[in-house]
Order: structure tokens, then C-alpha cells, then sequence
């Protein structure tokens, strides 16, 4: 079981589910002496005589046939007075909560029927408006969606703050929101609001709801945020019941639901990757963009269009040419990025939050319709021009983006230029036009879900404080140990190799281990590759190649990886001698040739190595048989030849790492200066790409070349200080 929240004295959930109620019961009781709460006291009375009744029972011997269901009753009357009571802490504690309690409004008495039958009658109301004149109807909407979009929101709050639900509660709103009798943003709306509760304090009815609705509605809208609301859920801290591991292990029988599941980790890690994106996307592409454009808005707004440079055109004919190129490069990059998933647009939308239109939590999950009150006045504005029909159907923009272009619009309407506005009713405006088809597709309609509730967590001043499905220790949902026993975790492999492709590695370390026991060949290869690159687990990558050797002794690429593990590890015998292996069994690849006779210099046996260096630069020269040639002669003591051959390095395009050894050269024969000048240069190419590096750790790294001249700690201390001066 997950470790319960330490907020409150939430052992007590553990206490519960660990079969001790009379621990649970007994600090419960000094929890609510110093948190009084209305009407707690009378429930955990009723609790607690039921419970010592059970044990009278127990106590004179009595078998009860239905002791074991009337004691898991008394555990879930047990859980739902700590959920309430954790809902009351959220309310005196977070802003967010305490916002939703005070707006529940009209809703926090009505009853379930009359809260169904007001759903239901919005849409009666919009059908009988089909019967009105144009301008009847326009001034009757207007009234019923503001009346609506205030019941909505107040509705949207109480189901936030709703806790605990009983199983009454959880038919009624699996049936709600699977009824076709009610309009679909309503459902949207009010599948969030649950989302957002259970992922702050887990419910089991609610957790329950979200996965029957993502199962049997026919409504992709509706599924996926269903499936992000479950599977949101089962990351909460206080998740400690066993059901849903059973009913997630039952669900996950259905491929489909697997595969759901697996591609919305994926783009999950598109989500967290977000503001690395954006940093990208500001220094690499909005300044070419910007430079290139041929609009300009002035101190209050206006926007006009630039005069063509008369000198310009004559003195550089191609320069609209090239601007044009420049821009439609920068466009194709980010077309690029958000077609491979990214989220190219919370740059520039993450400063346009801060409209009233924001202040209530409701907003941030309304789907995007034209008729909301907030932006009413600005689609009139616009009139006939077809913007607002564009940014519904074709605006590649999240939700909440859209209303964010909306509202900005508002301020600007009235002095945007008719050749403009006339260009911004083409739907080519909003950038690539995509097609119905895939708008429609579950994966796209996924990703602009995400991309909301991302912008709530992290641009949502009220939502500090709140659990964040997307902190580093919570996103990566599918390691969540009720999909270990589901098809999920036989493609833990897959999805890590995904973690690794997009440089995610906090989310590769926290799945791999779980993976390993479904690693096929090459993905065990993969894994060795990155244990390697990453210089993170070196010893596990050895631990993992050795493995394989024992299945497949004669694989190549198994030996190869095998020979750099051991060369990571500075375990160079057993390095050379796998090297040894691969060099006379393919002797026509120079690469293992050359691996070889660097494995020799690491073990100082340099006569060897120079023999193999010395044939290689003559059948196979490159820089790198140079470079280990120079080094296996400065390991001879040949320091003439090892210098012409770092002349030669250093004549043409040399490595960094050839600074420092020819550096070595001139110090063990002696020329100081020249040493100190190449020891510069060395540190200073390091320094240009802001690499950190210390002179001091690079000669310990090489200390055994340095013991074969007799260089002492002293004589390192003094050059590193001579470098330095």
C-alpha cells in the first residue's frame, strides 16, 4: 500500500485498511477533539457502538456469517468521515477549496432530481428558441446561457467540495453523466470538477464513476477526460483501498484501455516537457518570426501594416524573399514540434490568464463555445466575419487558449484594420487547418485536455497548494502499482525506450526496474546503451550486458556494449580482453582494432598497442588511431614521436581532449610554457561551451601516465597553479 498523506492524522486511513479500528477509531477521536466538525461526532459515535457490538459478539464466541461484510461496511463509514473531515482541512487551508465552498451557490441544497431536471432544461430551452425570430432568439439565448453558465459554475464548485459520495451518489451521476438528454459541455464541465476532487483526496464512488463513464460513453469528448480523471485518481495520496486495483486489473483486460493508458503517459511527458519547449520555441523561433513579420502595434494597440522599404527594394531585391523563407522556416519548426506532440502555444498564452474571465476554476475546463457570456460582446463585434466559428473548429489551441484569444481580442476589436479582419475570417488564420477527421481523433482530443488542466496547475494562482498530477513524482501514472499486474506493465519497455528517445530521464529511472523482467534483446541493448551514455548506472549496465552474455556468448553487439561497460567501470583488463575477442574475430573492422590497442595503453602495455596503432594508420588512418598512437608512444617514453603526432592533431581541427594530452607531451620534455599555454587553451574551449572542468581532476584521471614520468602531487599543484595565474 502507498503511504497515506502526513496533512492531518492520516494514518488513520492506513489503520483502517490495515484492519485496526480501534486504533483508527481512538485517533480519530483526538483529531476532531482539537478539529471540531458538525454532525462528526454523532457519526463516529453510531461507528463506534456498532463496532463494539461486533466485538460483544466475537468476544462470547458468536460466528457471524456476515461478520466480514458488516466490517468492511464499518471500514467505509470509517474512510468517508475521514474524507469529509479531509475536506473540511482543504477548506480551511486552500484557497482553491475555500473559493468553491463559498460558490456552490443555489446548488448546495438542491437535490439530485432538481439538479438533473435544470441540466435537462437548458436544453429544452435552446430547442424551443428554434421557434423565435432571429432577434427574439439572440436576446433569449443571450439570458439562457448566462443563467445557464452561472448555474454551471456554481454546480462545478459543489462537486469539487462534494465528500464523501455513497453508493447512491455514484449511480446517479454515472447514469448523469451517460444520459443523452443532457448537453455535452455540461457532462465536460461536471467530469472535471470530479477529476479535480478525487486527484486532492481520493473517493472510491468517484474513482468508480470516472471509469464506468470512460468505459460506456459513446462520446470521445466525455472519454477522455474520464480516463485522465481516473487514472489522475489512482496517483492520490490517500488512495489505500483495494477495489481499484481489481477494477483497473479488470478494465486492462480490454486492449483498447491499455493502449488509452500508454499513450496518455506519453503525452504526459510532452506536458511536463512544456516549459523546456517554450524556451526553445522563444530564443530559436519567435525573434526570426518577430524580425520577419510586416505588422506593427503600436503603444495603444493599434496595428498597422509596414511600408515597403522603397532603398531596400532596390539595394536588396531577394530580402521579402528571404524574410518570407525566414518565416515560413520558424512556422514549419513549431508545425513540426506540435505535430510530434509538444505544446507549442503555452508561451504566448501563459500571459493572457490573468482575465476575470480566470478568477473562477470553472473557466479554466469550460469547453470553448461562442455563446458564453464572458466573450458575447466580442462575438457580436466580430459580427459576420467568421473568426469565432474558425477558432471552434479549427483553432489548434487548447480551451483555455481560446478564450485567452478571445478576451484579447475584446480590447482590440474595435481598431483592428478591415483588411484584417476580413483575413482573420479565413481559417488559415488561426495557422494549419486540420481536418474533421482529426480534431475527432481521441489521442488529439486527449492532448488539448491536458494541455488545460496543465495550464490550471501551473498558471492558476489558486491551485497552490493543490495536489499536481503533473510534479515530477506523480506523472508517470502507469507505475502505479494497479497496472503491475495488466497488460500496462508488459509495456512498461516500450514506454521506456520512449522516456530515453525524449530525454525524460527522471521518468526512465522511476519505471525501468519495473520493466525489466518484459525486455526483449534489443531493448536490453537500449537500456545498456543508456545506463552508458548517462554514466548513471554503469555497474547496473555491466550487471544487465553480463546477463546476456551468459544466454548469448557470441553475440557481437552484446559484446561489444559488454567491452565499453567495462570500460565505463575502468575495469580495463576485462575490457581489452573482450575487445581482444571482438578484434580477432572481425578483423576487418578497424573500430575493434583500435578499442583493442586503446585497452592495451589503459593496461600499459604499450609495445602491444603501438604494433596494432602503427598498422592502423597506415591501412585505416584517422584522427583516433592518431590519438591513440600519440598516447601509446608517450607511454613508451617516445616523446619526439608522440609530438608529431600531436602536431599533426593539433594542425587540423583538433579535439579539446588534444590540448591537454599534447599539453602532457611538452610537460614531460620539459618545455613549461608551451605545457601551460596548451593547458589553457584546453580549459578555455571547456569554458566557451560552459562546461565546468578541473585541471586537477583531468591529471588524476591520467595519473598513471603521469606516475611513468615521475610527476608528483607537487608538480601537479604547481602547474595547475601556473595554468591558473
Amino acid at each position: 500500500m502507498r503511504p497515506a498523506s502526513t496533512e492531518l492524522p492520516f494514518q488513520i486511513p492506513v489503520l483502517i485498511a490495515d484492519h485496526q479500528l480501534a486504533s483508527a477509531i481512538r485517533d480519530l477521536r483526538m483529531y476532531m477533539e482539537d478539529h471540531p466538525s458538525e454532525g462528526a461526532v454523532d457519526v463516529i459515535n453510531a461507528i463506534e457502538n456498532d463496532y463494539q457490538l461486533m466485538l460483544s459478539y466475537a468476544r462470547q464466541g458468536y460466528q457471524d456469517p456476515s461478520r466480514e461484510i458488516l466490517y468492511k461496511h464499518l471500514q467505509q463509514r470509517l474512510l468517508r468521515l475521514c474524507l469529509s473531515l479531509q475536506v473540511r482541512h482543504w477548506i480551511e487551508k486552500l484557497p482553491f477549496f475555500r473559493n468553491a465552498d463559498m460558490g456552490t451557490g443555489v446548488t448546495k441544497l438542491l437535490s439530485p432530481i432538481r439538479m438533473k431536471e435544470q441540466l435537462e432544461s437548458f436544453v429544452s430551452e435552446m430547442a424551443m428558441l428554434s421557434l423565435e425570430t432571429d432577434e427574439v432568439r439572440r436576446e433569449k439565448s443571450r439570458e439562457v446561457h448566462r443563467l445557464h453558465q452561472e448555474f454551471l459554475t456554481c454546480l462545478f464548485n459543489r462537486l469539487v467540495v462534494d465528500h464523501p459520495w455513497s453508493e447512491t451518489d455514484q449511480q446517479f451521476y454515472e447514469e448523469l453523466f451517460l444520459s443523452p438528454t443532457l448537453d455535452r459541455l455540461d457532462v465536460l464541465m461536471m467530469v472535471s470538477a470530479v477529476t479535480l476532487s478525487a486527484v486532492q483526496t481520493f473517493d472510491l464512488p468517484k474513482f468508480i464513476t470516472l471509469l464506468h463513464v470512460y468505459q460506456r460513453s459513446t462520446d470521445p469528448y466525455v472519454r477522455q477526460r474520464a480516463l485522465v480523471g481516473w487514472v489522475f485518481a489512482l496517483q492520490s495520496d490517500d488512495h489505500l483501498a483495494d477495489e481499484p486495483e481489481n477494477m483497473v486489473q479488470e478494465a486492462c483486460r480490454d486492449a483498447q484501455v491499455v493502449q488509452d493508458v500508454i499513450d496518455l503517459q506519453k503525452q504526459l511527458i510532452f506536458c511536463v516537457q512544456t516549459k523546456q519547449d517554450n524556451e526553445e520555441i522563444q530564443k530559436d523561433i519567435i525573434p526570426s518570426l518577430m524580425k520577419n513579420n510586416n505588422f506593427t502595434i503600436s503603444r495603444d494597440g493599434i496595428i498597422t501594416e509596414k511600408e515597403d522599404d522603397i532603398m531596400e527594394s532596390i539595394l536588396n531585391p531577394d530580402a521579402e524573399d528571404q524574410r518570407m523563407e525566414e518565416v515560413e522556416k520558424g512556422i514549419r519548426k513549431m508545425m513540426e514540434m506540435q505535430k510530434a506532440g509538444s505544446d507549442i502555444y503555452f508561451g504566448g498564452f501563459s500571459h493572457m490568464k490573468r482575465f476575470p474571465f480566470f478568477y473562477k476554476a470553472a473557466n479554466w475546463f469550460c469547453p470553448f463555445y461562442p455563446d458564453h457570456p464572458a466573450i458575447a460582446k466580442v462575438t457580436e463585434k466580430l459580427g459576420p466575419s467568421g473568426f469565432m466559428t474558425n477558432l471552434v473548429q479549427y483553432g489548434p489551441f487548447c480551451d483555455s487558449d481560446k478564450y485567452s484569444f478571445a478576451l484579447a481580442m475584446s480590447s482590440i476589436v474595435d481598431r483592428i484594420p478591415d483588411n484584417l479582419k476580413e483575413m482573420m475570417g479565413n481559417a488559415e488564420a488561426l495557422g494549419p487547418v486540420m481536418e474533421e477527421q482529426q480534431r475527432q481523433d481521441e489521442a488529439y482530443i486527449r492532448r488539448m485536455y491536458l494541455q488545460d488542466l496543465y495550464r490550471f496547475y501551473t498558471l492558476n494562482e489558486s491551485a497552490v497548494g493543490l495536489v499536481n498530477p503533473f510534479k515530477r513524482e506523480r506523472y508517470v501514472v502507469v507505475g502505479n502499482e494497479d497496472f503491475f499486474e495488466t497488460d500496462v506493465a508488459r509495456r512498461y519497455p516500450e514506454l521506456c525506450l520512449f522516456f530515453i528517445k525524449n530525454h525524460c530521464d527522471d521518468a526512465f529511472e522511476q519505471l525501468q526496474r519495473r520493466s525489466m523482467p518484459y525486455l526483449n534483446m534489443s531493448q536490453r541493448l537500449a537500456y545498456a546503451e543508456w545506463f552508458l551514455e548517462s554514466g548513471k548506472q554503469t555497474n547496473q549496465a555491466v550487471q544487465l550486458l553480463e546477463e546476456m552474455m551468459e544466454e548469448d556468448p557470441d553475440n557481437e553487439q552484446v559484446n561489444r556494449y559488454m567491452a565499453r561497460a567495462y570500460y565505463a567501470s575502468l575495469d580495463y583488463v576485462r575490457a581489452s580482453t573482450t575487445y581482444e575477442n571482438l578484434y580477432k574475430r572481425y578483423p576487418e573492422k578497424p573500430s575493434y582494432a583500435l578499442n583493442y590497442a586503446i585497452t592495451l595503453s589503459k593496461n600499459e602495455r604499450f609495445e602491444e598497442a603501438v604494433q596494432i596503432l602503427y598498422q592502423l594508420d597506415f591501412e585505416h588512418p584517422s584522427q583516433h588511431v592518431t590519438r591513440g598512437l600519440a598516447w601509446a608512444l608517450m607511454g613508451q617514453r617516445k616523446l619526439e614521436q608522440a609530438e608529431r603526432e600531436y602536431n599533426k592533431l593539433l594542425a587540423s581541427s583538433p579535439a579539446t581532449i588534444d590540448y591537454l594530452n599534447a599539453g602532457y607531451c611538452q610537460w614531460f620534455k620539459g618545455d613549461i610554457p608551451k605545457a601551460i599555454s596548451l593547458f589553457r587553451t584546453f580549459l578555455k574551449q571547456h569554458r566557451d561551451v560552459g562546461d565546468k572542468i578541473d585541471l586537477r581532476d583531468e591529471m588524476e584521471n591520467d595519473c598513471s601516465m603521469l606516475r611513468i614520468y615521475g610527476i608528483s602531487n607537487t608538480d601537479k599543484g604547481i602547474m595547475c597553479d601556473l595554468v591558473m595565474e
